[in-house]
């Protein structure tokens, strides 16, 4: 709900804050005080258009903030996409504010970041729903109507449309990835010959990553086996000769001579030491020489393999730029054959995926519409006993469920009918009922529905226009009502609906130079003296405010 609402500099208003009930608000005040600027300043700072109009004399900028009180589901909302990650915490709330230049430029924050405009604006249509003359014809359109109807339909309902987003925006998945699989197979015909030429290479071949520098070595070593083993061998005798001494037998008498001298002198120990180090380690490398001579031989057949290997590697260098990109060339090939064959994986596979996703959207959509077929009757009866209450007793209403093209909402189209006297036929709402009827209409829709699964701040903005008398007394009650499960915001002329508010704002109108707009929280007794004024009489007269407080005592009765 809408916790607080700052206003700077718009138009008139010099500074106003409104701190709003958690149940119903009311805005009062003399005709051509500036009432409205509070819906539109609650506009601005929802992402209404800002025009360089707005700014009032008292700056170069109009600054709007408010501050929301949500929770997890309305944070998760899907409306919510575009300024959930400038949301720090859902506890401290959600603090939006716009600023509108005297030059038209504008900035939108979220949470004191930038955010765009068309974010917000999509976020605000979560958050407050504004009812109004105006406002009330966007009950004409079919998924105004459908939310209603759903809301009224209530919680399971809402599950049923979550359920259906969901796999709605699964099949839109899975139609696209059917049509771009579609699309690449044809384009694959003329490059069947080409790819399945890189899979059979790829599969003859078999390349595996770091082959190239062993079959090199290899080939250097079957190359010069002659030179490697004569080489070899050499180095080897010299280390350990069949006959006479060398460099292994040298080194071990040279050690044996070291240790003989340590009684005379024990710091030779580590020369002693590491002569017998390299004997051993000469043992060892002779020892490794013999083996290598013994394991090279001159093999001519083996040569040409590698060779030849080393040929059909370099091919695929040549092609690819690398054996690591030839192997990733042949398991594109895969795929792409895989496609254009209409095998597993391929075009049947992204077909058999959309089947089931249109399966399962066939389903929710199902589902959804049962029990909007199931609701609409009860809703329909329940607005024409609101609007009994109303004034229009002779109404009636009708609430049609039509079959539509499958969307994320359904498959279904809600049409609300109304015809406001006897004998008349029932027509859409936008045509059937005049401006003051509509918005009794948009009423008595709002308070059977609960506005549920809608906005949790409601503005309604001199909805009670062309009605008085008892018919004013029943809007306030309806107001009061809904007031129950949405917090109510309502600018109204008549003071009977606005002895029943919580909480009770007065707009005054300023004269100067220039003159301003202030808006005014009221007490009990400036409550009492506002509604005196409203009922016409003098805000001091006795007599006046002896009415106001009957008229505060017997509403709240």
């Amino acid at each position: 709900m809408l916790e607080r609402l700052r206003v700077d500099n718009l138009v008139v208003v010099r500074t106003a804050e409104l701190e709003p009930a958690p149940g119903m608000t009311v805005i009062t005040g003399e005709t051509g005080a500036g009432k409205t600027i509070m819906t539109g300043a609650l506009g601005l700072v929802l992402g209404a258009k800002g025009e360089s109009g707005l700014v009032g004399p008292h700056g170069q900028e109009v600054y709007v903030e408010a501050t929301f009180r949500i929770d997890d589901d309305i944070l998760a909302d899907q409306a919510l996409d575009g300024v959930r990650e400038l949301v720090d915490d859902v506890e401290e709330g959600l603090l939006v504010a716009r600023r509108v230049s005297r030059d038209g430029r504008g900035r939108t924050l979220v949470g004191g970041r930038g955010a765009t405009r068309g974010a917000l604006e999509t976020a605000g249509g979560r958050l407050v729903g504004v009812v109004s003359q105006h406002e009330s014809r966007r009950l004409s359109r079919p998924a105004a109507q459908r939310a209603i109807l759903d809301a009224f339909a209530g919680e399971q309902q809402e599950e049923r449309l979550r359920t259906m987003g969901v796999a709605w925006r699964e099949l839109t998945a899975a139609r696209s990835a059917r049509e771009a699989a579609e699309i690449e197979a044809a384009g694959l015909a003329s490059r069947v010959a080409e790819l399945e030429g890189i899979a059979e290479r790829m599969a003859t071949i078999n390349p595996q990553p770091g082959e190239i520098p062993l079959l090199e070595q290899e080939r250097e070593r079957l190359r010069f086996a002659d030179v490697l083993v004569e080489g070899t061998r050499g180095a080897a005798a010299l280390l350990a000769p069949d006959e006479g001494d060398g460099a292994l037998s040298l080194a071990g008498s040279a050690e044996r001579i070291v240790r003989s001298a340590l009684e005379r002198d024990p710091g030779l120990a580590s020369c002693a030491d590491d002569l017998r180090d390299a004997v051993v380690r000469l043992e060892e490398v002779s020892r490794s020489l013999h083996a290598y001579a013994a394991g090279i031989e001159h093999d001519p057949v083996r040569l040409d393999q590698v060779e030849a290997r080393l040929d059909q590697l370099a091919d695929l260098v040549r092609r690819h730029g690398s054996i690591e990109q030839a192997v990733a060339a042949g398991v594109e090939a895969e795929r792409l054959l895989a496609i254009a064959s209409g095998e597993s994986g391929g075009v049947a596979a992204f077909r058999a995926a959309e089947a089931a996703a249109i399966a399962a959207a066939d389903t929710a959509a199902g589902a959804l519409a049962e029990e909007r077929a199931a609701a609409a009757p009860r809703l329909a009866r329940d607005v024409e006993s609101h609007l009994a209450d109303l004034g229009m007793a002779d109404a009636t209403v009708q609430i049609i469920v039509q079959e539509r093209e499958l969307g994320p909402t359904g498959r279904d189209e809600v049409r609300i009918l109304l015809a406001p006297n006897p004998g008349l036929p029932p027509a859409p709402v936008a045509d059937a009922a005049s401006g003051g009827e509509l918005s009794r209409v948009a009423l008595a829709l709002r308070v059977a529905a609960h506005d549920r699964s809608a906005v949790p701040t409601l503005v309604f903005d001199e909805v009670d226009a062309g009605v008085g008398g008892a018919t004013a007394i029943a809007v306030g009650r309806k107001l009061r009502e809904l007031a129950g499960s949405t917090q109510v915001i309502c600018i109204t002329h008549l003071a009977q609906i606005a002895a029943l508010a919580d909480r009770h704002y007065r707009v005054i109108k300023v004269s100067g130079h220039p003159t301003e707009t202030m808006l005014e929280r009221l007490d009990d007794a400036g409550t009492e003296a506002e509604l005196a004024r409203m009922l016409g009489g003098d805000a001091t007269a006795e007599e006046a405010l002896v009415l106001a407080r009957r008229m505060r005592s017997g509403m709240s009765g």
